[in-house]
């Protein structure tokens, strides 16, 4: 029987120690979450915020220049040659609707990934941000079209639009 109950202290320890570490492993610095863009309706919230030889949990390199968002739609920004700059539209794709983005001949998009903002398990239809990494290719003035849309639907007109001047020097 003492055999029996030392076996059973010595597995709930191990359980306890592999439990304290998952939740060890969870609390993180938050050094490579992309940040957020501060601003109020109506204010042009671009910021010029570079960050370099960010590693990522994929053990990518991101670099990025500065960081475009909703509030900058319609207006234009400068970058040189050869920089690239942070594009962040809001999403929710549980309902079907997500960005179509075209891009000029002179930018290129680098990467494009959707992250779902933090939710509880039994939460459904949580939004997030679209995220793209675009790079100018070619000087002069290039374009950033958007249409927020369930993709199989036909444009009518009246969805949201998202269009940005890209000066390139």
């Amino acid at each position: 029987m003492k055999k029996i109950l030392k076996i059973t202290a010595m597995l709930l320890i191990i359980a306890a120690v592999v439990f304290a570490a998952g939740c060890a492993e969870e609390s993180g610095t938050g050094e490579s979450e992309t940040p957020e863009t501060p601003g109020t309706a109506g204010e042009n919230a671009t910021e010029n915020i570079t960050v370099e030889n960010n590693e990522t949990e994929a053990n990518e390199t991101v670099e990025t220049g500065q960081i475009v968002t909703e509030a900058d739609n319609g207006t234009s920004i400068n970058i040189i040659n050869g920089e690239n700059f942070t594009l962040q539209l809001r999403e929710n794709p549980s309902t079907g609707y997500s960005w179509q983005l075209n891009v000029s001949e002179g930018l290129n998009i680098l990467s494009d990934n959707y992250t779902q903002d933090e939710a509880s398990e039994d939460m459904v239809g949580v939004g997030g941000n679209h995220t793209w990494l675009i790079e100018a290719l070619s000087e002069g003035s290039q374009q950033v079209n958007g249409i927020y849309k369930q993709e199989w639907m036909n444009t009518t007109g009246t969805e949201d639009n998202f269009t940005l001047t890209v000066e390139v020097e």
